[in-house]
């Protein structure tokens, strides 16, 4: 059975439904040959769909999530990887880094890499501090405003908001030595 014939046998059980309720209506409530016929049809079609047609959905259910299964447990390994790969990445900038402070080199150049050194500034939004200062004015204000008590307010924003709106006190930076990377150029085609 395929999705197909199941879509086929519902509007024939719907069909069936109507005329043995036409029929019904037609001969006051009595039971004929044609209202039995019909019953069986019906009875047929019912335990078709309840047999294999919930099993042909159960097996596409079941495909469907051991697929999901499936992707979510390649997303993970290829996350652990890609972490991976980051922290190497860190590492390799790290060590050119210690060799520049250890030569007292600014740049270094070799045969076919260069590395420059250079200051990562990241900022952090201090989502504690937000909540300490904003949470419970905005809850306030909110719930004045309507928003029922069963819902929380969460506040919600980015580093480069508040550097746009110069609400520094709000973030965290932190720098740290690390090094530019220079690759050699392709040739010309």
């Amino acid at each position: 059975m395929k999705y197909q014939d199941i879509q086929d046998a519902l509007a024939t059980l719907a069909r069936l439904s109507y005329e043995l309720e036409d029929k019904y209506i037609e001969n006051e409530g009595e039971i004929t040959e044609e209202t039995e016929r019909l019953e069986a049809q019906k009875a047929a079609i019912s335990d078709l769909l309840t047999g294999e047609g919930v099993d042909m959905l159960g097996r596409w259910l079941k495909s469907k999530e051991d697929e999901l299964k499936t992707w979510k447990d390649e997303k993970a390994v290829a996350d652990r990887r890609i972490k991976s790969v980051k922290n190497t990445i860190d590492f390799v900038k790290a060590k050119v880094t210690e060799i520049m402070e250890a030569t007292g080199l600014e740049k270094v150049k070799g045969s076919f890499y260069s590395f420059t050194k250079s200051v990562s500034e990241t900022s952090t939004v201090n989502a504690e501090e937000l909540d300490r200062i904003w949470l419970d004015i905005a809850t306030s204000a909110a719930h004045d405003a309507g928003l029922p008590a069963y819902v929380d307010v969460v506040l919600k924003t980015t580093a480069t908001t508040l550097k746009e709106w110069g609400a520094t006190e709000f973030l965290s930076t932190n720098t740290t030595d690390t090094v530019r990377f220079t690759k050699p150029r392709g040739g010309k085609e």
